[in-house]
Protein backbone atom coordinates (compact mmCIF):
# COMPACT_ATOMS: atom_id res chain seq x y z
CA UNK A 1 0.00 0.00 0.00
CA UNK A 2 1.43 3.36 -1.00
CA UNK A 3 2.30 5.48 2.02
CA UNK A 4 0.43 8.80 2.11
CA UNK A 5 0.25 11.47 4.76
CA UNK A 6 -3.19 12.33 6.12
CA UNK A 7 -2.97 15.74 4.42
CA UNK A 8 -2.18 14.19 1.04
CA UNK A 9 -5.10 11.77 1.42
CA UNK A 10 -7.53 14.60 2.20
CA UNK A 11 -6.32 16.63 -0.78
CA UNK A 12 -6.86 13.61 -3.00
CA UNK A 13 -10.33 13.15 -1.55
CA UNK A 14 -11.32 16.74 -2.20
CA UNK A 15 -10.03 16.59 -5.77
CA UNK A 16 -11.74 13.27 -6.50
CA UNK A 17 -15.07 14.40 -5.12
CA UNK A 18 -15.12 17.48 -7.32
CA UNK A 19 -14.10 15.57 -10.45
CA UNK A 20 -16.43 12.60 -9.98
CA UNK A 21 -17.62 10.93 -13.18
CA UNK A 22 -21.30 10.09 -13.52
CA UNK A 23 -22.59 6.55 -13.88
CA UNK A 24 -23.85 7.41 -17.37
CA UNK A 25 -20.27 8.04 -18.53
CA UNK A 26 -18.57 5.29 -16.53
CA UNK A 27 -20.64 2.35 -15.26
CA UNK A 28 -20.35 1.57 -11.56
CA UNK A 29 -18.31 -1.62 -11.46
CA UNK A 30 -17.19 -1.60 -7.82
CA UNK A 31 -19.06 -0.80 -4.61
CA UNK A 32 -17.63 -0.83 -1.11
CA UNK A 33 -20.07 -0.91 1.81
CA UNK A 34 -18.35 0.00 5.08
CA UNK A 35 -20.12 -0.24 8.42
CA UNK A 36 -18.52 1.69 11.27
CA UNK A 37 -19.94 -0.06 14.30
CA UNK A 38 -21.56 2.39 16.71
CA UNK A 39 -20.98 5.58 14.68
CA UNK A 40 -24.08 7.61 15.55
CA UNK A 41 -25.14 10.20 12.98
CA UNK A 42 -24.72 12.84 15.70
CA UNK A 43 -20.92 12.62 15.44
CA UNK A 44 -20.97 14.18 11.97
CA UNK A 45 -22.18 17.51 13.37
CA UNK A 46 -20.24 17.35 16.61
CA UNK A 47 -17.38 19.89 16.41
CA UNK A 48 -15.38 17.82 18.89
CA UNK A 49 -15.28 14.88 16.46
CA UNK A 50 -12.32 14.96 14.04
CA UNK A 51 -13.98 13.52 10.92
CA UNK A 52 -12.59 15.41 7.91
CA UNK A 53 -12.94 12.50 5.48
CA UNK A 54 -16.54 11.71 6.31
CA UNK A 55 -17.50 15.37 6.22
CA UNK A 56 -15.87 15.85 2.82
CA UNK A 57 -17.65 12.78 1.51
CA UNK A 58 -21.06 13.87 2.71
CA UNK A 59 -20.66 17.39 1.31
CA UNK A 60 -19.97 16.23 -2.23
CA UNK A 61 -21.91 12.97 -2.08
CA UNK A 62 -25.24 12.00 -0.56
CA UNK A 63 -26.05 11.80 3.12
CA UNK A 64 -29.00 11.45 5.48
CA UNK A 65 -29.82 13.40 8.61
CA UNK A 66 -30.14 10.05 10.31
CA UNK A 67 -30.78 6.40 9.48
CA UNK A 68 -33.34 4.45 11.48
CA UNK A 69 -31.92 1.06 12.26
CA UNK A 70 -33.76 -2.16 13.03
CA UNK A 71 -35.00 -3.15 16.48
CA UNK A 72 -33.38 -4.08 18.75
CA UNK A 73 -30.62 -1.73 17.60
CA UNK A 74 -27.83 -4.27 17.97
CA UNK A 75 -25.17 -5.45 15.54
CA UNK A 76 -26.37 -8.74 14.12
CA UNK A 77 -29.99 -7.81 13.25
CA UNK A 78 -28.90 -4.39 11.98
CA UNK A 79 -26.21 -5.68 9.67
CA UNK A 80 -28.56 -8.31 8.32
CA UNK A 81 -31.18 -5.67 7.53
CA UNK A 82 -28.49 -3.52 5.87
CA UNK A 83 -27.53 -6.33 3.50
CA UNK A 84 -31.02 -7.77 2.80
CA UNK A 85 -33.31 -4.74 2.74
CA UNK A 86 -35.85 -6.41 5.03
CA UNK A 87 -36.79 -6.21 8.71
CA UNK A 88 -35.75 -8.86 11.28
CA UNK A 89 -39.25 -10.36 11.22
CA UNK A 90 -38.49 -11.55 7.70
CA UNK A 91 -34.74 -12.17 7.60
CA UNK A 92 -34.82 -14.11 10.89
CA UNK A 93 -31.92 -12.58 12.85
CA UNK A 94 -33.91 -10.88 15.60
CA UNK A 95 -31.30 -10.30 18.31
CA UNK A 96 -27.64 -10.64 19.15
CA UNK A 97 -28.82 -13.44 21.45
CA UNK A 98 -32.14 -15.28 21.76
CA UNK A 99 -33.62 -18.14 23.76
CA UNK A 100 -33.97 -21.44 21.94
CA UNK A 101 -37.15 -22.88 23.37
CA UNK A 102 -36.76 -26.26 21.66
CA UNK A 103 -33.44 -26.90 23.43
CA UNK A 104 -34.02 -24.83 26.59
CA UNK A 105 -30.86 -22.80 26.14
CA UNK A 106 -29.50 -19.51 24.88
CA UNK A 107 -28.53 -19.19 21.24
CA UNK A 108 -25.93 -16.60 20.25
CA UNK A 109 -25.95 -14.94 16.87
CA UNK A 110 -23.25 -12.46 17.85
CA UNK A 111 -19.90 -13.91 16.81
CA UNK A 112 -21.64 -16.52 14.61
CA UNK A 113 -20.58 -19.41 16.88
CA UNK A 114 -23.28 -21.82 15.69
CA UNK A 115 -25.24 -20.93 12.59
CA UNK A 116 -23.98 -20.42 9.07
CA UNK A 117 -25.31 -17.71 6.81
CA UNK A 118 -27.63 -20.19 5.10
CA UNK A 119 -29.05 -21.33 8.45
CA UNK A 120 -29.46 -17.84 9.88
CA UNK A 121 -30.74 -15.63 7.04
CA UNK A 122 -34.08 -16.54 5.50
CA UNK A 123 -34.05 -14.16 2.52
CA UNK A 124 -31.63 -13.32 -0.33
CA UNK A 125 -28.81 -10.87 0.38
CA UNK A 126 -27.29 -8.19 -1.80
CA UNK A 127 -24.21 -10.32 -2.34
CA UNK A 128 -26.40 -13.26 -3.38
CA UNK A 129 -27.92 -11.07 -6.10
CA UNK A 130 -24.48 -9.84 -7.16
CA UNK A 131 -23.09 -13.36 -7.32
CA UNK A 132 -26.04 -14.56 -9.40
CA UNK A 133 -25.31 -11.74 -11.85
CA UNK A 134 -21.73 -12.96 -12.26
CA UNK A 135 -20.11 -10.38 -10.00
CA UNK A 136 -17.44 -11.17 -7.40
CA UNK A 137 -18.02 -10.39 -3.73
CA UNK A 138 -15.87 -10.21 -0.63
CA UNK A 139 -16.71 -9.79 3.05
CA UNK A 140 -14.35 -8.60 5.75
CA UNK A 141 -15.92 -9.59 9.11
CA UNK A 142 -19.49 -8.82 8.09
CA UNK A 143 -21.92 -10.52 10.51
CA UNK A 144 -23.81 -13.65 9.47
CA UNK A 145 -21.59 -14.60 6.54
CA UNK A 146 -20.08 -17.90 7.69
CA UNK A 147 -20.10 -20.40 4.86
CA UNK A 148 -21.83 -18.02 2.44
CA UNK A 149 -21.60 -19.59 -1.02
CA UNK A 150 -22.00 -16.24 -2.78
CA UNK A 151 -18.82 -14.78 -1.27
CA UNK A 152 -15.60 -15.47 -3.14
CA UNK A 153 -13.55 -14.08 -0.27
CA UNK A 154 -14.50 -13.82 3.38
CA UNK A 155 -13.16 -13.44 6.89
CA UNK A 156 -15.70 -14.28 9.62
CA UNK A 157 -16.91 -11.81 12.22
CA UNK A 158 -15.90 -14.18 14.99
CA UNK A 159 -14.02 -13.90 18.24
CA UNK A 160 -12.65 -17.45 18.19
CA UNK A 161 -9.61 -18.91 16.47
CA UNK A 162 -11.40 -22.12 15.47
CA UNK A 163 -14.10 -20.17 13.62
CA UNK A 164 -11.49 -18.12 11.78
CA UNK A 165 -9.71 -21.32 10.78
CA UNK A 166 -12.95 -22.92 9.63
CA UNK A 167 -14.55 -20.08 7.68
CA UNK A 168 -11.79 -17.81 6.35
CA UNK A 169 -11.57 -18.44 2.61
CA UNK A 170 -9.00 -21.21 1.98
CA UNK A 171 -5.76 -19.76 0.71
CA UNK A 172 -6.65 -16.17 1.66
CA UNK A 173 -4.24 -16.03 4.61
CA UNK A 174 -1.34 -17.10 2.37
CA UNK A 175 -2.41 -14.83 -0.49
CA UNK A 176 -2.51 -11.81 1.80
CA UNK A 177 0.76 -12.75 3.49
CA UNK A 178 2.53 -12.50 0.12
CA UNK A 179 1.38 -8.87 0.01
CA UNK A 180 2.62 -8.19 3.54
CA UNK A 181 -0.85 -8.40 5.11
CA UNK A 182 -0.70 -10.78 8.08
CA UNK A 183 -4.19 -11.81 9.23
CA UNK A 184 -2.96 -15.00 10.93
CA UNK A 185 -3.36 -13.44 14.39
CA UNK A 186 -7.01 -12.40 14.00
CA UNK A 187 -8.35 -15.61 15.51
CA UNK A 188 -5.99 -15.46 18.48
CA UNK A 189 -6.78 -11.78 19.07
CA UNK A 190 -10.48 -12.53 19.08
CA UNK A 191 -12.46 -9.49 20.19
CA UNK A 192 -9.85 -8.29 22.65
CA UNK A 193 -10.30 -4.51 22.69
CA UNK A 194 -6.55 -4.05 23.08
CA UNK A 195 -6.23 -5.06 19.42
CA UNK A 196 -9.23 -3.24 17.96
CA UNK A 197 -7.12 -0.59 16.19
CA UNK A 198 -4.79 -3.21 14.73
CA UNK A 199 -7.79 -5.24 13.60
CA UNK A 200 -9.41 -2.31 11.81
CA UNK A 201 -6.12 -1.50 10.08
CA UNK A 202 -5.93 -5.09 8.85
CA UNK A 203 -9.56 -5.15 7.75
CA UNK A 204 -8.93 -2.01 5.71
CA UNK A 205 -5.82 -3.43 4.09
CA UNK A 206 -7.68 -6.61 3.19
CA UNK A 207 -10.44 -4.57 1.55
CA UNK A 208 -7.85 -2.59 -0.41
CA UNK A 209 -6.25 -5.82 -1.57
CA UNK A 210 -9.57 -7.27 -2.74
CA UNK A 211 -10.19 -4.10 -4.74
CA UNK A 212 -6.73 -3.49 -6.19
CA UNK A 213 -5.51 -7.03 -6.78
CA UNK A 214 -8.68 -9.07 -7.16
CA UNK A 215 -10.94 -6.39 -8.67
CA UNK A 216 -13.84 -7.40 -6.43
CA UNK A 217 -17.16 -5.89 -7.52
CA UNK A 218 -18.73 -5.74 -4.06
CA UNK A 219 -16.77 -5.53 -0.82
CA UNK A 220 -18.32 -5.46 2.65
CA UNK A 221 -16.22 -4.13 5.53
CA UNK A 222 -17.08 -3.94 9.23
CA UNK A 223 -14.93 -1.54 11.31
CA UNK A 224 -15.28 -2.21 15.03
CA UNK A 225 -13.25 0.17 17.18
CA UNK A 226 -15.87 2.82 18.09
CA UNK A 227 -18.34 0.23 19.39
CA UNK A 228 -15.99 -1.33 21.91
CA UNK A 229 -14.68 2.02 23.10
CA UNK A 230 -18.17 3.48 23.52
CA UNK A 231 -19.31 0.44 25.50
CA UNK A 232 -16.39 0.95 27.86
CA UNK A 233 -16.40 4.75 28.19
CA UNK A 234 -19.72 6.02 26.82
CA UNK A 235 -20.52 7.97 23.63
CA UNK A 236 -19.17 11.45 22.86
CA UNK A 237 -16.34 11.09 25.36
CA UNK A 238 -12.63 11.77 24.73
CA UNK A 239 -12.02 8.05 24.17
CA UNK A 240 -14.94 7.83 21.74
CA UNK A 241 -13.71 10.84 19.76
CA UNK A 242 -10.32 9.17 19.36
CA UNK A 243 -12.01 5.98 18.14
CA UNK A 244 -14.19 7.65 15.52
CA UNK A 245 -11.19 9.69 14.30
CA UNK A 246 -9.35 6.40 13.70
CA UNK A 247 -12.29 5.12 11.68
CA UNK A 248 -12.28 8.31 9.63
CA UNK A 249 -8.66 7.57 8.70
CA UNK A 250 -9.60 4.04 7.63
CA UNK A 251 -12.31 5.51 5.36
CA UNK A 252 -9.73 7.90 3.90
CA UNK A 253 -7.52 4.94 3.00
CA UNK A 254 -10.34 3.02 1.33
CA UNK A 255 -11.51 6.10 -0.55
CA UNK A 256 -7.98 6.79 -1.80
CA UNK A 257 -7.82 3.25 -3.21
CA UNK A 258 -11.04 3.87 -5.13
CA UNK A 259 -9.53 6.98 -6.76
CA UNK A 260 -6.56 5.13 -8.24
CA UNK A 261 -6.58 3.32 -11.62
CA UNK A 262 -8.18 1.04 -12.63
CA UNK A 263 -10.93 1.77 -10.08
CA UNK A 264 -11.05 5.54 -10.58
CA UNK A 265 -14.41 6.72 -11.90
CA UNK A 266 -15.90 3.23 -11.67
CA UNK A 267 -16.37 2.84 -7.90
CA UNK A 268 -18.75 4.06 -5.20
CA UNK A 269 -18.37 4.04 -1.44
CA UNK A 270 -21.20 3.69 1.07
CA UNK A 271 -20.39 4.42 4.71
CA UNK A 272 -23.06 3.38 7.19
CA UNK A 273 -23.37 2.30 10.80
CA UNK A 274 -25.53 -0.21 12.59
CA UNK A 275 -26.76 1.94 15.49
CA UNK A 276 -26.06 4.90 17.70
CA UNK A 277 -25.28 4.84 21.41
CA UNK A 278 -26.77 5.95 24.72
CA UNK A 279 -24.90 6.58 27.98
CA UNK A 280 -25.84 4.65 31.11
CA UNK A 281 -24.78 4.25 34.71
CA UNK A 282 -27.36 1.73 35.94
CA UNK A 283 -28.16 -1.88 35.10
CA UNK A 284 -31.71 -3.25 35.05
CA UNK A 285 -31.84 -6.96 35.97
CA UNK A 286 -35.29 -8.35 35.16
CA UNK A 287 -34.22 -11.91 35.97
CA UNK A 288 -33.80 -10.86 39.62
CA UNK A 289 -37.48 -9.92 39.59
CA UNK A 290 -38.41 -13.18 37.84
CA UNK A 291 -36.54 -15.08 40.55
CA UNK A 292 -38.38 -13.15 43.28
CA UNK A 293 -41.66 -14.13 41.61
CA UNK A 294 -40.68 -17.81 41.73
CA UNK A 295 -40.24 -18.06 37.97
CA UNK A 296 -36.51 -18.84 38.20
CA UNK A 297 -34.96 -21.30 40.64
CA UNK A 298 -31.27 -21.49 41.57
CA UNK A 299 -29.15 -23.86 43.64
CA UNK A 300 -26.93 -22.99 46.61
CA UNK A 301 -24.26 -21.66 44.25
CA UNK A 302 -26.83 -19.43 42.50
CA UNK A 303 -26.70 -21.54 39.36
CA UNK A 304 -30.04 -21.57 37.53
CA UNK A 305 -31.68 -24.99 37.76
CA UNK A 306 -35.11 -24.22 36.33
CA UNK A 307 -36.90 -21.48 34.42
CA UNK A 308 -40.58 -20.75 34.01
CA UNK A 309 -39.62 -17.43 32.41
CA UNK A 310 -36.34 -15.92 31.32
CA UNK A 311 -35.01 -12.56 30.18
CA UNK A 312 -32.37 -12.22 27.44
CA UNK A 313 -30.71 -8.79 27.49
CA UNK A 314 -30.19 -6.79 24.31
CA UNK A 315 -28.63 -3.70 25.94
CA UNK A 316 -31.28 -1.02 25.64
CA UNK A 317 -33.99 -3.66 25.19
CA UNK A 318 -34.70 -7.10 26.59
CA UNK A 319 -36.58 -10.18 25.40
CA UNK A 320 -38.75 -11.97 27.98
CA UNK A 321 -39.70 -15.59 27.29
CA UNK A 322 -42.56 -17.32 29.12
CA UNK A 323 -41.46 -20.95 29.25
CA UNK A 324 -44.16 -22.54 31.41
CA UNK A 325 -46.82 -23.17 28.78
CA UNK A 326 -49.30 -24.50 31.34
CA UNK A 327 -49.45 -20.99 32.89
CA UNK A 328 -48.46 -18.91 29.88
CA UNK A 329 -51.31 -16.40 29.96
CA UNK A 330 -51.18 -16.08 33.75
CA UNK A 331 -47.42 -15.47 33.84
CA UNK A 332 -47.55 -13.00 30.94
CA UNK A 333 -50.28 -11.01 32.70
CA UNK A 334 -48.30 -11.02 35.95
CA UNK A 335 -45.18 -9.74 34.20
CA UNK A 336 -47.09 -7.06 32.31
CA UNK A 337 -48.30 -5.76 35.66
CA UNK A 338 -44.99 -6.11 37.54
CA UNK A 339 -42.24 -5.12 35.09
CA UNK A 340 -43.47 -1.60 34.20
CA UNK A 341 -42.95 -0.66 37.86
CA UNK A 342 -39.25 -1.55 37.69
CA UNK A 343 -37.02 1.53 37.68
CA UNK A 344 -35.80 2.43 34.21
CA UNK A 345 -38.30 0.31 32.27
CA UNK A 346 -39.84 2.62 29.68
CA UNK A 347 -42.21 0.09 28.12
CA UNK A 348 -43.43 -3.50 28.22
CA UNK A 349 -44.59 -4.56 24.78
CA UNK A 350 -46.58 -7.63 23.77
CA UNK A 351 -46.83 -9.37 20.38
CA UNK A 352 -49.66 -7.07 19.35
CA UNK A 353 -47.00 -4.31 19.04
CA UNK A 354 -44.31 -6.33 17.29
CA UNK A 355 -45.24 -5.20 13.77
CA UNK A 356 -44.09 -1.65 14.48
CA UNK A 357 -40.81 -3.01 15.85
CA UNK A 358 -40.23 -5.21 12.80
CA UNK A 359 -40.25 -8.32 15.00
CA UNK A 360 -41.94 -11.65 14.22
CA UNK A 361 -44.77 -13.19 16.18
CA UNK A 362 -43.74 -16.07 18.49
CA UNK A 363 -46.11 -18.26 16.50
CA UNK A 364 -44.13 -17.50 13.32
CA UNK A 365 -40.63 -17.63 14.79
CA UNK A 366 -40.08 -19.63 18.01
CA UNK A 367 -37.02 -17.50 18.81
CA UNK A 368 -39.27 -14.44 19.22
CA UNK A 369 -40.02 -13.40 22.83
CA UNK A 370 -43.38 -13.18 24.53
CA UNK A 371 -42.66 -9.67 25.83
CA UNK A 372 -40.17 -6.94 24.92
CA UNK A 373 -38.83 -4.46 27.47
CA UNK A 374 -37.42 -1.07 26.49
CA UNK A 375 -35.44 1.57 28.33
CA UNK A 376 -33.76 4.88 27.56
CA UNK A 377 -30.49 6.70 28.29
CA UNK A 378 -29.15 6.06 31.76
CA UNK A 379 -29.98 2.34 31.82
CA UNK A 380 -29.02 -0.94 30.18
CA UNK A 381 -30.51 -4.40 30.71
CA UNK A 382 -28.42 -7.26 32.14
CA UNK A 383 -29.14 -10.97 32.70
CA UNK A 384 -27.88 -11.62 36.24
CA UNK A 385 -30.23 -13.46 38.58
CA UNK A 386 -28.52 -12.34 41.80
CA UNK A 387 -27.98 -8.99 43.48
CA UNK A 388 -30.29 -5.99 43.27
CA UNK A 389 -32.74 -5.55 40.43
CA UNK A 390 -31.22 -2.10 39.82
CA UNK A 391 -27.44 -1.81 40.15
CA UNK A 392 -24.92 0.94 39.51
CA UNK A 393 -22.02 0.54 37.10
CA UNK A 394 -18.44 1.44 38.01
CA UNK A 395 -18.66 4.61 35.89
CA UNK A 396 -20.08 5.94 32.66
CA UNK A 397 -20.74 3.27 30.04
CA UNK A 398 -22.44 3.09 26.66
CA UNK A 399 -25.21 0.88 25.32
CA UNK A 400 -27.40 0.31 22.29
CA UNK A 401 -30.31 -1.99 21.52
CA UNK A 402 -32.83 0.74 22.32
CA UNK A 403 -35.84 1.79 20.30
CA UNK A 404 -34.16 3.21 17.16
CA UNK A 405 -36.50 6.21 16.83
CA UNK A 406 -34.73 8.73 19.15
CA UNK A 407 -31.92 10.78 17.59
CA UNK A 408 -29.22 9.32 19.87
CA UNK A 409 -29.76 5.92 18.24
CA UNK A 410 -29.76 7.15 14.63
CA UNK A 411 -27.16 5.53 12.42
CA UNK A 412 -24.94 7.10 9.75
CA UNK A 413 -25.50 7.05 5.98
CA UNK A 414 -23.09 8.55 3.44
CA UNK A 415 -22.61 7.63 -0.23
CA UNK A 416 -20.07 9.08 -2.67
CA UNK A 417 -18.33 8.25 -5.90
CA UNK A 418 -19.44 6.98 -9.29
CA UNK A 419 -23.17 7.06 -9.83
CA UNK A 420 -23.89 9.19 -6.75
CA UNK A 421 -25.34 12.68 -7.11
CA UNK A 422 -23.27 15.33 -5.34
CA UNK A 423 -24.70 17.46 -2.57
CA UNK A 424 -27.81 15.40 -1.81
CA UNK A 425 -29.15 15.85 1.74
CA UNK A 426 -31.84 13.39 2.79
CA UNK A 427 -33.91 13.57 5.94
CA UNK A 428 -34.34 10.32 7.87
CA UNK A 429 -34.08 7.06 5.98
CA UNK A 430 -34.28 3.38 6.99
CA UNK A 431 -31.43 0.90 7.13
CA UNK A 432 -33.49 -1.39 4.87
CA UNK A 433 -33.07 1.25 2.12
CA UNK A 434 -29.34 0.58 1.77
CA UNK A 435 -29.36 -2.82 -0.01
CA UNK A 436 -31.97 -1.94 -2.67
CA UNK A 437 -30.15 1.34 -3.38
CA UNK A 438 -26.81 -0.37 -3.92
CA UNK A 439 -28.54 -3.04 -6.01
CA UNK A 440 -29.99 -0.38 -8.32
CA UNK A 441 -26.61 1.33 -8.59
CA UNK A 442 -25.01 -1.96 -9.64
CA UNK A 443 -27.77 -2.88 -12.07
CA UNK A 444 -29.13 -5.61 -9.81
CA UNK A 445 -32.59 -6.31 -8.45
CA UNK A 446 -33.58 -7.24 -4.92
CA UNK A 447 -37.17 -8.38 -5.00
CA UNK A 448 -39.79 -8.05 -2.27
CA UNK A 449 -37.80 -5.84 0.09
CA UNK A 450 -39.10 -3.64 2.90
CA UNK A 451 -36.89 -0.70 1.98
CA UNK A 452 -36.92 1.63 -1.00
CA UNK A 453 -34.37 2.66 -3.59
CA UNK A 454 -32.99 6.07 -2.59
CA UNK A 455 -33.29 7.17 -6.22
CA UNK A 456 -32.75 10.82 -5.34
CA UNK A 457 -29.13 9.94 -4.49
CA UNK A 458 -28.39 8.23 -7.80
CA UNK A 459 -27.13 9.91 -10.96
CA UNK A 460 -29.47 8.04 -13.27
Amino acid sequence: MRSLSRGMVLVAIAFALHTNVSAAEKPVQHVVLVSIDGLAASYLDDPRANLPTLRNLRKAGATAKGMITSFPSVTWPSHTSLITGVQPARHGVIGNNVWLRSEERALAYIGDPERTKEQAIKVPTLYDAAHQAGLTCGSVIWPCTNGAKSLKWMIPDAGRADLHAKYTTPGLVAELAKEGIDISKLGAWGWNKDYSTERDVLYTRVAQHLLKKDRANLVLVHLVTPDGVEHAYGPHTPEAYQAVAESDQRIAEIWQTLQEPPLAGKAALFVVSDHGFAPYEKFIRPNVVLKELGLIATDAADKVISRKAWCVAQGGAAFVYVLDKSREAEIAAELKAKLPKLEGVAGVHGPEEYARFGLPQPTANPEAPDLVLTTGPGYSFAEQVTGESIAKTDGLKGSHGHDPAPAYMHATFIAAGAGIKPGVQLDKIQNVDVAPTIARLMGLTLKDVDGRVLSETLAE
